[in-house]
Order: C-alpha cells, then structure tokens, then sequence
C-alpha cells in the first residue's frame, strides 16, 4: 500500500518546521507514503522552506505551487491529481499528526478495502492552546459519533480524512467554486456515490489553530455568507437542521423550536450583555466559559449577519453574487467548528 498525503498550504512559515519533521517520521506498517504540499498563493518563506525539505527528502516529499484561491479546493485537487498512492490523506497545514496518525489510516483502509470506504480521523487540541479562548472554535464535536458506524457525509472533515484516491477521482474533488464548506460538498457528491465514511479515533494529530480573538467577527460573516451559498446550493433538511436553518423542510416541529431558540439568542446578544462579559473578564486572554459564552454570541452573531447578507446579495444581484465573496484561505489552518457550539 502506498499512501500520499495532500496538505493545501498558506503562509506558515512559522508552523512548518514543526510539522514536517512529524510528517517525515510517521510509523509505517506495510505501507510507503509520500507527503505533498500545494502552495496557494503564499508570501512568506513557506516555499524555501518546502524546498529545502524536498531537497532533503527527495523520495518522500515534493511541492507545487499556485496562484492565490482564497481557499483550499484547488489545491486540494491539484495535489489529489498529482498523487501517486492508492489513498490519500487530506490534512490541514496546521495539523501536527501523531507518530501513528498514517498508521491508523493505512490499518483501517487494509480491514476495508472496498473503493467506497473512507475515514475521518481526530484532532485535538494541544495542551498548549487548552488555554486560548480561541479554542473554543477547535473543538470538534466528535462525540456525536463515537458510538455510530456509518457517518452522515457532512462530517466529510477534510482536515484529517482518508479516501482511496480512484474513488475520489471518479465520484469526487473539491468544487473550486467553493471557498467555504466545500468539504461538505464533497462529501455529498461521495455519499451519493455509495461512500461507507467511517470514525477512525486512532489517526490522531494536534490542531495548532491560528484564529485571532480579533478576527471572529469577519470569520462569522465569512462562514456565514458561504452557509447561504451551501444551503443553496445543496438545500438538504439535514443541513438546515445542522445549521439551525429556519425553513419548514426540518419540519414544523423543530421548526418551532429553533425559532424560539433564535429568539433567545437574539435576547441575549445585545451590546449590554456583551458588556457586562467583558467587564466579568470574558476577554482577559484565558478560556472560560464566560469567553466562550462571549465569542460564540459574536461569532454566531456575525454568522446570522452574513448569511442575510448573502441572502439579500442573491436577491437582488442574482445567485452567483453568493460564489463571489471574497476568499480568506479558510480551511487551511483554520479549519473550525462553523456552527460553534450547540
């Protein structure tokens, strides 16, 4: 078996020499791997750092280039494109993989071979950034699938996740026209395609995130305008239910419930209440469940204002205006949990 790695890079000159000694000292089982970074669009010293590992590595690691996207579909297709192993591993830049994060992969496709099988592994947040405010926005709810066998395609997580590359070849690839949730997209197209996602706990790494405290605003608008595009693009009830939607296709009973809910949310996100966080130490620099209370009001906040936004923006201008939001490089290296917590 042979493995490629496909990582989309942005501007990580500071995170790349931690990560890819990690990744050049994977334990391997019966398997080679190789390890595959597309630049998109990068200013900084990421590209001499990458050719200095390729020229140190020549066997295990190589590196491509492209213009600026704004988002890591592209790149992600083009380093699928240029694999050479049966499966391939998509990984955000800011993933740093424990030493069996390969292995656990490579064990599970061994056990299933079948083309239509994949697996979304884990990442956690590092001692480290337990502390960060901003880590609130990392933890991802694994827990609502440790106990299922066959995964919903939303969950298509492609900051750590493994699919036989023939498979995503013919069924799949990252929709360039997406800067946002186009892992989801993705995941539909494969699920569609008869696509068995499964847990796989044991392909672990540590998710060294990036977002500023004074970026979550423009992330929620971001994130925001590109759950319109998504819900227009696939209007599913199981997407509107899973981002709190509120259309009668999740049905009049939830539907209820979600707009009393929203009602409450609006009740409680007000300039006073915000206020009165940041007098209680809400923003004092260390994680608290006052901070988390304080940047889920704004990141949700913002997300509500955005997708109205976008929503407006494609009444009047037309549904393509929802595709021609500027792009962020969300998605590579920061990756987060867009719907924050429930």
């Amino acid at each position: 078996m042979h493995i490629s790695l496909v990582i989309p890079t942005f501007n990580r000159e500071r995170l790349l020499p931690r990560t890819i000694p990690a990744l050049l000292a994977q334990r391997t089982e019966g398997f080679t791997y190789e390890i595959i970074f597309v630049i998109n669009g990068s200013t900084d010293s990421s590209e001499q750092i990458l050719a200095d590992a390729a020229e140190r590595n020549p066997s295990r690691l190589r590196y491509f280039k492209l213009p600026p996207t704004g988002g890591p579909s592209a790149p992600r297709n083009r380093g699928i494109q240029e694999a050479k192993g049966e499966i391939v591993i998509v990984l955000d830049d800011d993933v740093l993989p424990d030493p069996e994060l390969l292995l656990g992969h490579a064990r599970f496709h061994a056990r299933n071979p079948d083309l239509n099988f994949a697996a979304i592994g884990e990442l956690y947040v590092p001692p480290e950034c337990k502390d960060d405010p901003m880590s609130l926005f990392h933890d991802f709810p694994y827990q609502e699938f440790r106990d299922v066998e066959r995964l919903e395609y939303f969950y298509f997580w492609t900051c750590n996740v493994s699919v036989k590359r023939a498979f995503m070849m013919q069924h799949g690839m990252f929709d360039e026209r997406f800067l946002g949730y186009e892992d989801m997209i993705c995941g539909y197209k494969l699920r569609q395609a008869g696509m068995e996602l499964r847990f796989v706990p044991e392909a672990r790494g540590q998710h060294l995130h990036q977002l500023r405290a004074d970026g979550v605003a423009a992330k929620g608008i971001w994130y925001g305008r590109w759950l319109c595009a998504l819900i227009d693009h696939l209007p599913q009830p199981e997407l509107m239910a899973r981002f709190g939607i509120l259309s009668p296709q999740i049905g009049w009973l939830l539907l209820a419930k979600r707009l009393i809910k929203r009602l409450g949310f609006h009740l409680i996100n007000n300039p006073l209440t915000r206020a009165a966080l940041v007098l209680a130490g809400a923003t004092a620099g260390r994680r608290t469940k006052l901070s988390d209370l304080y940047y889920y009001l704004i990141f949700r906040g913002h997300l509500l204002k955005g997708y109205s936004q976008a929503s407006e923006d494609a009444r009047t201008l037309g549904k393509n205006a929802l595709l021609h939001f500027p792009g962020s490089h969300a998605g590579q290296g920061d990756m987060i949990n867009p719907s924050g917590p429930s």
